[in-house]
């Protein structure tokens, strides 16, 4: 497809539409993840194990700098639940559709 005579507006179309495959794409992959027992064993014996652990640390730690390493683990074990990701990727693709 030649881009040159397309208009903004067309330009615009495209790329929301394929931000909307993507997206659509990324849910259902975090979709099927989510129904699969190993995710399910992975998130019991590492993911939650080791958000616990970082959280324990962070309450007795004084030492500033691993304060903030540790808060950053936490931040990035909060991540691993796919359940708030699968929100966050649902709202983007509603606000997506939203707007065109």
């Amino acid at each position: 497809m030649n881009n040159a005579f397309l208009t903004q507006d067309e330009e615009v179309s495209i790329l929301s539409r394929e931000k909307v495959e993507t997206l659509t794409e990324t849910i259902e992959a975090l979709q099927n993840i989510a129904n699969s027992s190993y995710w399910k064993v992975l998130e019991k014996n590492i993911f939650d194990l080791e958000l616990a652990k970082s959280k324990r640390r962070l309450e007795s730690e004084s030492n500033p700098t691993e304060i903030y390493r540790l808060q950053g683990e936490v931040k990035l074990g909060r991540k691993y639940h796919l359940a708030k990701l699968l929100t966050k990727y649902r709202d983007d693709l509603s606000a997506l559709r939203k707007l065109t």
